[in-house]
């Protein structure tokens, strides 16, 4: 095998990984998405952790988030509805990249522990609106 040979596998073998990737990333954002809102936003599990971008799936009475590129289609952090509280939003001290510049975070509880989520105030609102519409199920007499 020549050197030029060696080289143009190479090559190929290193585009045709590139191209697997990106259409892997491509497909699972498809099969996260499922047909359900996304919202880009990140997460913080602690006070002094950092952030990680990933993907906020509404879904039925189920909060899910998605680190972007991670391997697994299933969801890394998940919260029921009627577990969930969500504090008020707060600008953000430092930029997220990724994240648009006006972006707020919001202090959110759950039964197991207490994290942090970074977004839009567009995605602020919609998940606030979910939050507090009524659970899929429930019949609810509005006056």
């Amino acid at each position: 095998m020549t050197p030029i040979v060696a080289v143009e596998l190479v090559l190929a073998v290193t585009l045709a990984l590139m191209v697997a990737f990106i259409v892997y990333v491509w497909l699972r954002r498809r099969w996260i998405a499922g047909g359900k809102p996304l919202l880009l936003c990140a997460i913080s599990a602690g006070q002094h952790s950092r952030w990680r971008l990933g993907l906020a799936r509404i879904s039925g009475d189920r909060l899910d988030w998605f680190s972007v590129v991670g391997p697994s289609p299933r969801p890394a952090h998940s919260w029921v509805r009627h577990e969930l509280d969500l504090g008020a939003p707060q600008r953000l001290g430092d930029a997220v990249p990724g994240l648009p510049p006006d972006a707020v975070s919001v202090t959110g509880r759950s039964s197991s522990h207490d994290w942090e989520l970074a977004m839009s105030p567009a995605a602020y609102t919609a998940v606030r609106a979910w939050l507090e519409s009524s659970p899929p199920g429930y019949n609810v007499n509005v006056a």
